[in-house]
């Protein structure tokens, strides 16, 4: 099998990679530092301690205290099940797709040798894979629903009871 099947996408990918981590971190870097300016400037506003309590009691405090923390991860079950069925099925698909050009290969160019056996490997691999996020997310599914965890909250009065938001 030639090298440069794999050696070219490879280069590709790795360079792809890399800048777009790099992006991901200017683009962060920028954003962390606009939040960092934006509550420096209020705080500057903020006279004393008394003014900066009654304006925490304030909804607008209140988003200011949450706006401190500048990223935020989602810690709910149905995202990380959401999230694993969508890798899940994305793995799967390729994985069918790189089996099914493994022998649409070996079939047009009747291939005797070893030439696109890396495509059934890499198939199998990325199909694995797949199919093993989608019975962890099923698997995740009926745990959280058996534990009451997707339960929605309960409302008293249009509000969400104290003790149901705790959970």
């Amino acid at each position: 099998m030639r090298s440069e099947m794999i050696v070219a996408p490879a280069f590709f990918f790795m360079v792809a990679f890399c800048v777009w981590v790099l992006v991901n971190a200017w683009q962060r870097r920028a954003r962390m530092r606009l939040m960092s300016e934006v509550n420096n400037k209020l705080l500057e506003r903020i006279g004393s301690v008394k003014d900066f309590n009654e304006f925490l009691q304030t909804e607008g405090g209140t988003r200011f205290m949450d706006s401190l923390t500048v990223e935020r991860f989602t810690t709910r079950p149905q995202d990380s099940i959401l999230r694993a069925v969508q890798i899940g099925i994305v793995l799967l698909m390729l994985g069918i797709g790189f089996l099914g050009l493994g022998s649409y290969f070996a079939a047009r160019y009747a291939a005797t040798g070893d030439d696109f056996e890396v495509l059934t490997v890499v198939g199998v691999i990325a199909g694995s894979l797949g199919l093993g996020f989608l019975l962890s997310a099923g698997a995740s599914f009926r745990l959280a629903k058996s534990l009451g965890v997707l339960d929605p909250p309960q409302r008293i009065g249009g509000r969400v009871s104290p003790t149901a938001a705790s959970l």
